[in-house]
């Protein structure tokens, strides 16, 4: 369950960074916002493994 708190924060850290990231460089922030959505379908996934 730590596991799941963790990537939890980081998926909010890095949709800051994409929406922080996004008038200077798009590219950062398009791969920022891939790299959440996977890893919020890795989280949706071990959440419902432990649920």
């Amino acid at each position: 369950m730590r596991f799941l708190f963790f990537l939890f924060v980081v998926i909010l850290l890095m949709l800051w960074a994409a929406y922080f990231s996004r008038p200077g460089n798009r590219t950062l922030s398009n791969a920022l916002y891939i790299a959440a959505a996977v890893m919020g379908v890795l989280f949706v996934a071990g959440y419902l493994r432990f649920v």
